[in-house]
């Protein structure tokens, strides 16, 4: 990743590269398919959207100060009939009038307010990213884990099958006991519903990743053996904090909401202002009575309307104490999206760490747990130790090899949780991760 250092490279007890079923030709890699969700997954789309009306507030309020033309047309006849003399008489009118705003503080301060919330989802829509890019790592990785957890239950059908072929032959020549038979044939059951439950996990988190990129991937590529397992850079988490407090995404776009309800206060105040516009208008009327002459005028006339709110039932100071209580709450949130910053970014760091260290850990033991189940299969053939002491080998070399799988992918999920909750996530990152893949 940016700003980590390569270290210690680990390789894998287990290759995950040949999995049944996967056809490499054909696998999709984990920049394939975040391209694909930038396309089609409904909820970013929506946010671009968002993000596309809310840019078009910028003209809508600045359209208040441009010129305004409104035109009006009369046709009209009337007919009388008074003292037996019936009289009909025409009215038309068609009037243009223009306006133009002069002076309107509080259209000026919306303006303001609409350029702040346009950066607000600009931050929003970045947000969405990351959350995309998570969201696509975490349902790819998902796939993997359960497809390396079916491959390990494969492995352990196939070594307890086995070890209860062993124990059968040992019954038949008085060597062995039906306990020991039974003890394989309950292992080798129980391996064969892990591989089911791992099948099943595999559909539920391939139709969850379908669910965000519109199509079913006909394979995954795996993570290579030789993935690198670093700490962060700077390995100092008051420094990782600092960093959040100062560029994390969600902090930032509450930072905005908190300096909009200040101006909208201001706003409100001005309500109170007065407002100036410049006014035209040519009218032309053609008025006539069928016996008399015609009466035929047009007027043109300039102005300024000056608009001075007086008393509008106290609404103007109750709209600006609302807009102070707002103001307040913008704040507390604002405190709080500081303090979820600082502990989500906490969280990762620790995550980070604590992940280098387990996945060392459990390569060990996976080391570890070969070498016992090897000595207890030559005790057991050799008398020392009985099948359900292989068997219990067995299955803590499965537990160990599963966990181990599992952690290297949680170790890449939480360096890109640690990523983001610092406001340093960006698509570099997903390209970074796509090298480690085979």
């Amino acid at each position: 990743m940016k700003r980590f250092c390569l270290r210690t490279v680990l390789t894998a007890s287990l290759c995950v590269a040949g999995l049944p079923g996967i056809d490499q030709a054909k696998a999709s890699d984990l920049w394939e398919i975040y391209e694909l969700a930038l396309a089609n997954d409904p909820g970013f789309q929506a946010e671009v959207l968002a993000h596309e009306a809310a840019e078009l507030n910028r003209p809508l309020d600045q359209s208040v100060f441009r010129p305004a033309v409104t035109s009006n047309a009369e046709l009209g006849r009337q007919r009388s009939d008074a003292t037996g003399t019936n009289r009909t008489s025409d009215d038309n009118q068609l009037s243009v009038q223009a306006s133009l705003s002069i002076y309107d503080r509080p259209g000026r301060i919306k303006i303001a307010q609409t350029e702040i919330r346009i950066r607000a989802s600009e931050y929003m829509l970045a947000n969405a990213r990351h959350d995309l890019m998570l969201r696509v790592a975490e349902r790819y990785f998902n796939i993997l884990a359960a497809q390396d957890a079916r491959e390990v239950a494969r492995l352990e059908k196939i070594a307890i099958r086995r070890q209860m072929d062993l124990a059968d032959e040992r019954l038949e020549v008085g060597l062995g006991t039906q306990t020991d038979f039974f003890d394989a044939k309950a292992r080798f059951k129980q391996a064969e519903a892990n591989e089911i439950q791992a099948q099943n996990l595999i559909n539920s988190h391939v139709a969850a990743l379908k669910e965000m990129i519109g199509v079913t991937p006909e394979a995954l590529s795996p993570l290579g053996a030789d993935a690198p397992l670093v700490l962060p850079v700077p390995d100092d988490i008051h420094a990782w904090v600092d960093k959040a407090l100062a560029q994390n995404v969600p902090l930032r776009v509450q930072s905005l909401n908190s300096e909009i309800a200040l101006i909208e206060m201001d706003r409100q105040k001005s309500m109170t202002r007065p407002t100036v516009s410049l006014g035209a208008e040519y009218r032309w009327q053609d008025s006539n009575v069928m016996s008399a002459s015609p009466d035929d005028s047009t007027t043109t006339s300039v102005g300024l309307t000056v608009r001075y709110p007086l008393y509008h039932g106290g609404g103007i100071q109750l709209l600006t104490r609302q807009a102070g209580v707002l103001y307040n709450r913008e704040n507390r949130l604002l405190e709080q999206a500081r303090r979820l910053a600082s502990s989500q970014t906490t969280s990762a760091f620790l995550d980070v760490t604590s992940s280098v260290s387990q996945v060392e850990a459990l390569f060990e033991a996976i080391a570890a747990g070969e070498s016992a189940l090897e000595a207890k299969e030559e005790g057991f053939r050799a008398g020392l130790t009985t099948n359900l002491d292989v068997l219990d080998a067995q299955r803590d070399l499965s537990i160990s090899r599963t966990n181990y799988l599992r952690a290297r992918y949680n170790y890449i999920l939480s360096v890109l949780h640690l990523e983001r909750s610092a406001g340093q996530l960006d698509e570099e990152d997903i390209r970074r991760v796509n090298s480690w893949l085979d």
